[in-house]
């Protein structure tokens, strides 16, 4: 028998399984893919913050990022800059795979190939149904951590609720032109209730990819046209990959014996879609508190709720004002975010953002709420 069965080899999943496997523990991770790091729909952006505090690769960045434009859909821009750079462009498939070695260098097993079907808590143990290529195996372990990212019905199974608000995304990989610093786009037109990207990676390489309500394939193909006339991209003729971005966390992330983790769980910034830095955070949370539970040999709902409260307490602000700015950018017309525009250049926000010490490219809901008591109230300068 297995201490933890890990269900996902993302980011999430493979750093459990690393921390867990360096305290001793008999961990497996199952992966539906044939290997880590097929089919993503990332941009693989990423702070200097996550780079440092998870200690990744060097060898996954493709590049740095200090600065970025923001176009509005007249095409106003706002650029923002800062001295240093705040974040990197990484390879995501080389990211899911550098850390799957880092928790096989840890004594992780990884199964490949194999779909979960269902996952069972009972009193003993915690017994996981798998389909491996047509053949059917119980797996049995102490404990069991979902982190299979959204769209699993797992957690919903196992009576943890579901997710109910979400984006859809895609993404291709396109040839750039002329195009030297991540632009993002904010036209109702182009991506309703989301926004649009293009961000340069590395030898003429590029992603170009959107989150919207709805019709993601429609409009990403009417922005590679769009990209494509304006002379950016080379071709608008390319392969796209689709995704689902929760923008609201799962109700429960823990009953007896199990855990949800990363997209699965709704660990997402909803004001950017980004998820990486967020489910390595409570991957941190989860490992410690399955340590802690596995010291003590109590694996039941009430013993796992630490680490729901634990989270919870990180992340419960960022994530509930970054949702609510999301809700209400999904209400503006193209006029509106023109007019925004327009405020936040003549109140000189591009400098207020470069010069302000608290700016960080992770945490959003002080800034966010500093950029509204900006624009809204006059006499704030």
């Amino acid at each position: 028998m297995h201490d933890t069965i890990i269900i996902g080899a993302g980011p999430a999943g493979s750093h459990i399984a690393r921390k867990l496997s360096q305290r001793g523990y008999k961990v497996i991770v199952i992966e539906q893919k044939a290997r880590t790091g097929d089919d993503i729909c990332c941009s693989g952006i990423v702070s200097q913050e996550c780079l440092t505090a998870f200690d990744l690769d060097d060898s996954i960045v493709l590049r740095q990022a200090s600065s970025a434009r923001f176009l509005s859909p007249s095409g106003k821009c706002l650029r923002l800059w800062r001295d240093s750079p705040v974040a990197a462009i990484v390879d995501r498939s080389a990211l899911d795979r550098s850390l799957t070695k880092q928790a096989q260098e840890a004594g992780a097993d990884y199964l490949f190939g194999a779909r979960v079907t269902e996952v069972m808590s009972e009193p003993d143990a915690v017994r996981v149904r798998v389909d491996g290529q047509g053949r059917e195996a119980i797996f049995e372990a102490k404990t069991a951590v979902i982190a299979a990212g959204f769209g699993s019905t797992l957690p919903e199974r196992a009576g943890l609720g579901k997710i109910r608000h979400f984006l859809l995304g895609a993404q291709a990989e396109v040839n750039v032109n002329g195009v030297d610093e991540v632009e993002l786009y904010f036209h109702q037109s182009l991506a309703p209730g989301g926004f649009d990207w293009l961000v340069p990676t590395t030898d003429g390489k590029g992603l170009a990819g959107l989150f919207t309500q709805h019709q993601a394939d429609f409009y990403l193909k009417n922005l590679l046209n769009t990209l494509y006339c304006q002379g950016k991209i080379a071709s608008a003729e390319v392969a796209c990959s689709y995704g689902i971005i929760p923008l609201r966390p799962l109700p429960k992330t823990y009953t007896d014996r199990i855990l949800v983790v990363g997209d699965a769980a709704g660990q997402v910034k909803p004001t950017t879609g980004g998820g990486i830095y967020y489910g390595l955070l409570c991957g941190d949370i989860a490992a410690d508190v399955l340590h802690q539970a596995f010291l003590t040999g109590d694996f039941s709902a009430t013993s796992l709720s630490a680490y729901q409260k634990q989270w919870r307490t990180k992340l419960s602000r960022e994530l509930t004002i970054g949702y609510w700015a999301r809700r209400l950018y999904a209400k503006l017309s193209n006029d509106h975010i023109d007019h925004l525009f327009r405020i936040a250049s003549k109140k000189e926000i591009p400098e207020l953002l470069t010069t302000t010490k608290n700016f960080s490219f992770d945490w959003h809901s002080r800034l966010l709420l500093q950029i509204a008591r900006y624009l809204l109230l006059p006499s704030f300068r």
